[in-house]
């Protein structure tokens, strides 16, 4: 989504911008299938997004901080920039998602 809409918006919208929309639009397209094929989530739909755009949410966080230390700082090419923060944020959203927001509530510790 950054990919695309860096090509539509290039010298129009600033690189942070294009970055807070594709994650926008990347949450909405994909959650449908996060909640059905990966995790088989029974959670209300606006609930359950509302969990799953916070995770996004630290995901915005850590481009919005990386982009502009990769570009602003070390001359990286934003396409690039956006790549190399890619790479760094799956694995901890992933754990966010498993372990919180689709949390299976049949493998919840029972008060004592």
């Amino acid at each position: 989504m950054f990919w695309l809409g860096w090509h539509l918006f290039e010298g129009i919208l600033p690189y942070l911008v294009v970055t807070a929309l594709a994650n926008l639009t990347t949450a909405l397209v994909v959650y449908p299938a996060y909640r059905t094929f990966v995790f088989q989530s029974r959670t209300s739909w606006p609930r359950g997004f509302a969990k799953f755009y916070t995770v996004y949410l630290f995901g915005l966080g850590c481009s919005l901080v990386g982009m502009p230390l990769l570009i602003e700082l070390l001359g990286t090419p934003v396409l690039l920039a956006q790549a190399l923060v890619i790479l760094l944020v799956p694995v901890a959203s992933y754990l966010l998602h498993r372990f919180w927001t689709f949390r299976d509530a049949s493998h919840t510790p029972v008060d004592a």
